[in-house]
Parts: C-alpha cells; structure tokens; sequence
C-alpha cells in the first residue's frame, strides 16, 4: 500500500472515529435533554392544574374540579391528564405506596414498559384539599415521541458524519497526492534510474519542503557519483595497466631467467652451422657433401628458429583471450621451454598427466606464465641432480575460507620439488607482494603474487604445502570447462 493510501486511510479512520464519538455525546446529550425537558413539562402542567384544582374543588366542589381535568385534557394532544385516588376505579399505574410519599407541592415520574408497543412515561402530582390529600394528578406519554426523535437524531449524526469524513477523506487524498503522491513518484523514478546507474536528468521540485529537499539531495549526490565513477574508472584503467605491466614485468624477468640454459641449446647449433658453412666456403668438401652439410645447416637453423620463437611467444605482450584449453598440453609447452634451464641446473623435470580430458576455459599464455613462474621457483629451490614433478589431473576438492562455491570436481595442477622447502612462519606470507625467502639477487617476490592474482581471475585458486627439508607442493586448482 502506498503512502498516501496509508496517510489517506488512518486519517478517515481518526476522523470517523473522533467524529462518531462526538456523535454518541451529542446524541445522548440531545435524548437527556429531551427527557428532563419532558419531566419538566409534565411537573409545571401538573403543579399549574392541581392548584387550579385544589382551589375549584374548595369553592365550587369535586365535580367542577375534575371537570378543569378533563377540559385540560381535550386541549392537550401529547400528554393524556387524569384524575387518580386511592379508592375507586380511577386508580394509578404505580403502586400506591409509591405515591404515598410525595409532599404536597412535589412530584414524580417513571417509566413503566409496555409488553407491546413503547413504554409509557407516568408524572403523578399530589392534589390537597383543605390540608388532605384528595388523589394525584396522573399526565402520560409515550415515548413513541421520544424514540423517533432519537432515531432522527442517531440519523442524522450517522449522516453528517458519514459526509465530514467523505469529505475529510478527499481532501485528505488530493492533498496526498499533490504534497506527498507526485513528488514521491519523481523521486522513486529517480531512484531506479540510479540504481540503473543513470545519473542523467536532475529531478526538479519547485517547491519549498522536505521532499524538495530530499530532491535537491538526490542531484547532489548523482553529481558526486558522477565523479565518483569517472574517478573509480580512471583509477581502475590506471591499476589494470600497472598489474598488466607488472605481470609483463614479471614475465620478462623469467626470459631473463632462461637466457643462461637457451643459451647453452643455441651454441650447439650455431656451432654445427659455423663449421659445416666454413667448409662449404673453403671448399674441403665434395659436392655431394656440401649437399648434405646444407641439409644440416637448415636443420639447425630451424631448431634455433623454433627455440627463439618460443621465447618470444612467453615474452610478447598481448591482450587476454580466454578459450578452451587443454591444461595438460600447456603444461607440457611450459615444461619444454624450461627444459634447457632443467639441464643447466642438473633438474629432472617431469609430467604426469590424468588419461581424463582435462580442459578450462582460460588464457593459454597466462596459465604458461603461472606454471612457469611455479617450476622456475622449484628448480631453484632445488639442489642439482634432484627431480620437480609437473602433474594434471581432475580432483574433487575444497575451496579456501572466503572462495565462492561448494566442493567440487576441479582441474588441479600440480608442482612439487624436494628442495629446501618454507619455514612455517613463511607459507601464509609467499602470495604477498614482494615478499621473498631467496638471496639478493634471485627473486623479487613478485612472481608468486603475479601467479595468484592470475589464478583467481580464472575463478580458481593456488594451494601451497611444504615442509623445511623435504620440499614444497603448489597446487593450481581452476574450475573445469562443462561439455556444452
């Protein structure tokens, strides 16, 4: 119900109420002053005829006095007039002994039912002559009389309440729609334009109240959401180019990493060019030999080809694309590139992967810097002539305190060295920005808070166990791609 309805329908409510009220008051205020104003009739016409009375009957006799009674009664039309005593037919509708007590000069009215019909309001006044009480003069009325004039009454106060809170009602209604109704309805259509984050088009009130106010408020507040928003999204431009150059940052750092071992699996062929070409040009082979020295030179310039082209694939700086992909194949990429690197440092470096197809909707050259930046920390935490284990399997687990969703099936990706391992104090800190346990020179702290904030772009998460002396395990743990 809206506000209107409610302001509209408790002040009816109020209104009817005080105005029934005070037609109860008035109307038994009305019926109680009718009613004394009726005994009051009936006493000063019996005290007015009984002193008539009593005198006629002392100077000219009972029957020229009841006579007075009797003519009394044919000019009065609403109240009968009798003559009642103690002895004879003429005796009173009350009880005598009720009667007994009223003084001379007094009188008294009741009220008697009727077993049909309205009830009938009896006034006796006491009739003395020569100082003894001769009868009472009896007047009734019905209160027929009486009861109509209560029911007009009730009628009309039912009516003209009934119309005062009509017309309170409508005055109420257009009132609230006017002050309340109309300006609410701009607000509230302002409002959802908000909320539809529209901050166009100010809301105009050309009045001088509190929802005038509230309006002017609401422009207010749309202008500095205005700029607010324009200030968010410079800023958030601004942080997205510092964490992609960050993570380029990063991913440069690594080719710098594998320039010592690419460099060892360059020189072998460029040596087999030099010598073969050199012969060749010194013509100290026979043509069929330079035939097959030519063959030998074009295959070690693809496979120098070959190794450059995947440096400059890790390394080119390109926008996100995020495809289905096999996790195992971009494992197994990674694991080639830094095969060199592998053998420099003496480090066997292998992979497992599930007979399962295991494919997520991802960013291929992100999740190879992520696995990279995983293997390289491996390798060098582990001594010469040891083994980092690469493996890819779909795995039911648990997300971390504070990840969206409930346990599942996952693609987990797995790197687990028996290296020096992290001291425990350390392992909740390796996701943090530059934070590092490797000497100068080494690390910057950065690669593992590059690899997280890349994970967690892709809906997943990176888990970490190690023990001081036996090694570590990172776990990449990322949502699999449903079969369409």
């Amino acid at each position: 119900m809206k506000v209107v309805s409610k302001l509209t329908l408790a002040f009816l409510a109020g209104t009817s109420v005080v105005l029934a009220a005070n037609g109860y008051v008035r109307v038994r205020r009305e019926v109680s002053l009718f009613e004394s104003d009726r005994a009051r009739t009936h006493r000063l016409i019996g005290r007015a005829l009984g002193a008539s009375v009593s005198a006629v009957w002392q100077t000219d006799g009972q029957a020229r006095a009841l006579g007075l009674i009797l003519d009394a009664n044919a000019d009065e039309r609403t109240v009968l007039l009798r003559w009642t005593s103690a002895e004879g037919a003429d005796r009173p509708h009350v009880p005598q002994s009720t009667l007994e007590p009223i003084a001379t000069g007094g009188a008294l009215t009741v009220t008697v039912p009727a077993e049909h019909g309205d009830p009938t309001r009896y006034t006796y006044v006491p009739v003395s002559v020569n100082g003894r009480r001769a009868g009472w003069i009896e007047l009734s009325e019905s209160l027929a009389i009486e009861r109509a004039y209560v029911r007009q009454s009730i009628v009309n106060t039912a009516l003209t309440t009934t119309l005062l809170a009509l017309v309170c009602g409508l005055l109420s209604t257009l009132l609230g729609v006017w002050l309340v109704g109309r300006p609410m309805s701009g607000i509230i259509a302002k409002a959802r334009k908000v909320g539809r984050g529209d901050f166009s088009g100010p809301l105009a009130l050309t009045r001088n109240d509190e929802l005038a106010e509230l309006a002017r408020e609401m422009n207010a507040m749309c202008d500095r959401l205005v700029e607010a928003h324009s200030r968010v999204a410079s800023e958030t431009s601004a942080r997205l180019l510092a964490l992609e150059q960050l993570r380029h940052a990063d991913r440069l750092m690594t080719v710098g990493k594998l320039a010592s071992g690419i460099a060892h699996e360059l020189g072998t062929p460029l040596n087999v060019i030099g010598a073969r070409a050199a012969m060749i040009a010194e013509r100290e082979t026979t043509p069929e030999e330079a035939v097959d020295y030519a063959r030998v030179i074009v295959d070690s310039c693809e496979r120098v080809t070959q190794v450059i082209r995947q440096l400059l694939d890790f390394a080119r700086r390109r926008e996100p694309e995020k495809a289905p992909c096999a996790l195992g194949e971009v494992a197994a990429r990674t694991i080639e590139l830094l095969m060199p690197l592998a053998v420099k440092r003496d480090i066997a470096l292998t992979l497992s992967s599930s007979s399962e197809a295991v494919t997520v909707l991802a960013d291929a050259s992100q999740l190879q810097q992520v696995l990279t930046n995983l293997i390289v920390n491996a390798m060098q935490a582990s001594a010469a002539a040891t083994e980092v284990q690469v493996s890819v399997a779909v795995e039911r687990v648990t997300p971390p305190v504070g990840h969206a969703g409930a346990d599942d099936r996952c693609a987990v990706l797995r790197v687990l060295d028996a290296g020096a391992g992290i001291a425990p104090e350390h392992v909740s800190h390796v996701f943090e920005p530059f934070f590092t346990t490797k000497d100068v020179g080494e690390g910057t702290g950065l690669g593992l808070a590059v690899a997280y904030g890349l994970v967690q772009e892709h809906g997943g998460w990176i888990t970490v166990q190690s023990e001081v002396g036996k090694g570590s395990e990172f776990a990449m743990c990322l949502p699999l791609l449903s079969p369409p």
